[in-house]
């Protein structure tokens, strides 16, 4: 390995690192996000498996959210 990066300057070497660092955060925030979708997955057919309503997953799905946050200010505002 070192073998390797003796062939690059300094400049160069910032470079590769910089390129690699980039393409590293990408691809790991697209496995984040693939990752994220399949709990949820598991947790709704958990859910239904569970026997729960429809209305019962939402709520459960949306706390926390911003959507959850916005219906009860609207309510609490009279709206």
């Amino acid at each position: 390995m070192t073998e390797f990066l003796s062939h690059f300057t300094g400049p160069q070497l910032i470079g590769l690192v910089a390129v690699t660092g980039g393409l590293l955060c990408g691809i790991v925030a697209i496995l984040g996000h693939f990752w994220h979708e399949h709990r949820l997955t598991a947790l709704k057919q958990d859910m239904v498996n569970r026997g729960m309503s429809v209305d019962e997953i939402q709520a459960v799905v949306d706390a926390g959210s911003d959507r959850q946050r916005d219906s009860r200010s609207r309510r609490s505002c009279g709206a």
